[in-house]
């Protein structure tokens, strides 16, 4: 009887929140087929494997639950709403991690836990303070997911704007182009611009590494999408540029991801090398501009992405890459559109940053409010 039962892992309670993220409905022979521990909603689940997790639950229904999870059933003195948000409080959570034993997978020691003294007020103060409580937390969590919402439709601006440069066409392709904007014209990219390979010092030799030149690689290259590049995650140096094929590239270099996370683009703020896995444009600055063309990669994104081969990890070979061409206005245009777009992306950078600062200042808001109300750490 008990395995048609509710099962809840601990991967079905959310840190911090509690929030159970399994349908009580979902029943299954195949969950939990080892021992669990039966619940109803009298109790609370506390989650005591890496209680630093902070997973401790309120069930609304009966179930069973597996053995890293302990459910608590609260005497007739206390609120088990209460009960809950004392074990959710900074200074309960760092008293678990500090009585918990294991170095590899800690578990919270309860008899060493149920020893903690805690004051409690009577039972119609900790019914109001929960109220209190419940309504702050809701309205932050309210608020939290509003915040993602609007993060979501930050992140589409982008699109948005390149398309309102570019229009519905893709500015870079292969063979013929369709519906281009009126007076542009398309060119063979090679015609514009001089493609670099980049190309990867010998790791046999660490002396070639470490130095002053920054080697853009592909851990920086998804960080740098659309901007500039500074600073990269590694370093070579002359001897490294002397004994290898790769080259010294100027600034306004742009530089396409080919290989892994295909359609990836920066422009170069400062000279530095690249690995074999970009194809990296130097462009005539009479007839292409740098960033004109950063943006027109960025808008053939998913057409880029395509051109790829291979099931598991995506490659543009360079014949390929020799092969693409640019659809583009004259210089003067091309300059505008960058500059516009510069200014709407970075306005758009600077919402995206700020919705992420007011997301993660709501998401402690619960936690400082346990704090205030429970007591913190010590």
């Amino acid at each position: 009887m008990a395995r048609r039962l509710p099962y809840l892992g601990l991967e079905h309670v959310e840190s911090g929140t509690g929030r159970i993220t399994r349908d009580a409905s979902t029943t299954s022979m195949d969950d939990g087929m080892s021992a669990t521990f039966r619940f109803d909603e009298r109790h609370i689940l506390y989650g005591k494997l890496r209680p630093y997790l902070n997973k401790v639950a309120l069930p609304a229904f009966e179930g069973r639950c597996t053995t890293e999870i302990m459910p608590l059933r609260p005497t007739d003195v206390i609120d088990r709403e209460y009960l809950a948000f004392i074990l959710r409080s900074e200074r309960v959570v760092a008293a678990a991690t500090r009585f918990s034993t294991g170095s590899r997978m800690p578990r919270a020691d309860l008899d060493q836990l149920l020893t903690l003294e805690i004051e409690i007020p009577n039972l119609d103060v900790q019914r109001a303070c929960v109220k209190q409580v419940r309504e702050i937390v809701d309205a932050a969590e309210t608020a939290i997911t509003l915040t993602k919402i609007l993060l979501k439709d930050s992140s589409l601006l982008t699109r948005a704007y390149l398309r309102e440069q570019f229009g519905k066409s893709v500015p870079i392709f292969i063979g013929r182009m369709g519906n281009s904007p009126q007076g542009w014209r398309s060119h063979k990219l090679p015609d514009l611009a001089r493609l670099e390979s980049g190309h990867t010092p010998s790791r046999r030799h660490p002396e070639w590494w470490g130095g002053n030149v920054p080697w853009l690689a592909l851990p920086d290259i998804r960080k740098l999408h659309g901007k500039n590049a500074y600073e990269t995650t590694e370093y070579t140096n002359d001897a490294g540029l002397r004994n290898s094929s790769a080259r010294l590239l100027p600034v306004s270099t742009v530089c396409l991801c080919r290989d892994a996370s295909v359609g990836f683009v920066t422009i170069l703020g400062r000279p530095m090398a690249t690995s074999q896995h970009f194809a990296n444009w130097v462009c005539d600055p009479e007839k292409l501009d740098a960033e004109f063309l950063l943006y027109a990669f960025m808008a053939s994104y998913d057409y880029l992405h395509s051109l790829g081969s291979g099931s598991v990890i995506k490659t543009i070979y360079m014949p390929t890459i020799k092969s693409l061409h640019v659809c583009a206005p004259d210089i003067a245009e091309q300059r505008r559109i960058a500059r516009a777009l510069r200014e709407r992306l970075a306005a758009a950078e600077s919402l995206t940053t700020g919705l992420e600062t007011r997301l993660a200042e709501i998401e402690r808001l619960p936690q400082r409010l346990l704090t205030a109300v429970f007591g913190q750490a010590g």
